[in-house]
């Protein structure tokens, strides 16, 4: 062969080198640090100005950030002097811990510190809008490289049942939000967090339609002495969401139940709810559709099957031989629905069909915890806590309630203080 017929290919490379070389510098001066960057897809400054914008009449609500863009006090890559358990807990916007004043985690360190157990850590590596593909890449870039005597996942039927099983052989996309693997992640993670924010490419930045003027219009109504002015979030919701909709068949469906979703986010400074656009218009939707639903539990564990089950063991079965292989133990948090709390059942009843997607979801709660046991993975179910407990769940958006974390966090802090134990009794490996 000729010299020429090498050249271009060569020259191609070395092209293509430093062009990423150079992409990488650029994106170094955007893009955070690591561990940062392999938690979440948004700039912590960016993060910040957000929530303090939300909770601007309630400050004692606005959440604080550490270096690593996570809602926790500041830690350290290595395992602390004097500190002999270490745990990491893995989840989304429940352990985040939105419209509360303080997340899970930290509750789980105050039980501790109360047992007179200040060396203990639980180390929060939640972030919103990500599920059990991000758990995994997130324990294996960055959980593992904490030493971590257990890692705690967090598993929230609402939204984390996934409909592909595990393969570790599948290729991966070109790109992608980190931690998650993708052929441009591997070789420039910078560029790749700089362009997944950029072009919207994560879960969060796909998540909610952006529509100006929105949260003022809905936060205007909420303000209103009664609901009965509903006629402009009707008209605002058939323009961007339902051109084939009535504005009579909105406004009667947002206004059901005596115009409970007014006043459900009316004068509370504590357990704030909020109205947005993506809760209103999933209720339009639902409350208009004609598909099949579940009108009650039973009908919903008829219906629900084991759709998703399957594939979603898959995944926690996979970071458990993950965090195993490191000498490390896992333990599966599963979140129950609101199904559980009286409180938010009775509110939900004029919306019957937006309300049995709950349904469904206990359904595969249920049978994803019977699986996990049958397969022998260690399981804390926070369904024995929360089951009948009224005021643990939000009533808007479906997430805890202060008083809901409270009572998780109870659980949580004893099975992992269960683990430590179990830890501590079991024979020290032979040589």
């Amino acid at each position: 062969m000729t010299k020429r017929f090498w050249f271009w290919p060569i020259y191609g490379l070395l092209l293509v080198g430093v062009v990423v070389v150079g992409a990488e510098y650029i994106a170094s001066w955007s893009a955070p640090s690591w561990p940062a960057r392999g938690l979440r897809p948004i700039p912590i400054d960016a993060l910040t100005v957000n929530v303090k914008t939300v909770f601007a009449d309630t400050p004692e609500l606005v959440p604080t950030y550490n270096d690593w863009a996570m809602r926790d006090r500041p830690r350290s890559i290595a395992r602390p002097r004097g500190v002999p358990f270490r745990s990491v807990l893995m989840g989304d916007s429940f352990l985040e811990g939105y419209y509360i004043p303080a997340p899970l985690a930290e509750l789980v360190e105050r039980r501790w510190v109360a047992r007179g157990l200040a060396d203990m850590e639980a180390i929060n590596l939640a972030a919103a809008a990500t599920g059990p593909r991000q758990y995994y890449a997130r324990i294996k870039k960055v959980a593992l490289a904490l030493d971590p005597d257990v890692v705690a996942v967090f598993v929230y039927v609402g939204n984390d049942m996934m409909d592909r099983p595990f393969d570790p052989f599948s290729l991966p996309p070109f790109i992608d939000e980190l931690p998650a693997p993708s052929i441009l992640g591997s070789v420039a993670p910078r560029t790749t967090w700089l362009l997944a924010n950029r072009l919207r490419l994560s879960e969060i930045g796909r998540a909610n339609k952006a529509i100006p003027g929105e949260d003022a219009l809905l936060g205007e109504w909420a303000q209103q002495p009664t609901a009965e002015p509903v006629g402009k979030v009707a008209r605002h919701m058939r323009l961007h969401y339902f051109p084939n909709l009535s504005e009579q068949t909105i406004g009667e469906i947002l206004m059901r139940g005596d115009g409970r979703l007014h006043h459900a986010v009316r004068n509370r400074r504590h357990d704030r709810e909020f109205l947005g656009g993506w809760l209103l218009s999933g209720i339009v939707e639902w409350e208009t559709g004609d598909w099949a639903v579940p009108r009650n539990a039973d009908e919903a564990g008829q219906m629900a099957g084991d759709a998703m089950v399957g594939e979603t063991l898959s995944w926690l079965q996979a970071m458990e031989r993950l965090v195993a292989a490191d000498g490390k133990r896992l333990v599966i948090a599963l979140i129950p629905v609101g199904t559980v709390d009286p409180d938010y059942v009775a509110f939900w009843r004029p919306w019957p069909r937006y309300y049995s997607y709950s349904l469904s979801a206990d359904a595969r709660h249920r049978r994803l915890a019977a699986a996990l046991r049958q397969n022998g993975l260690q399981v804390v179910d926070l369904r024995d806590v929360l089951d009948g407990a009224p005021g643990t769940y939000r009533l808007t958006d479906g997430h805890w309630t202060d008083r809901g974390t409270q009572l998780s966090a109870d659980r949580i802090a004893d099975a992992l203080l269960s683990a430590r134990q179990q830890l501590v009794a079991a024979p020290a490996p032979t040589r």
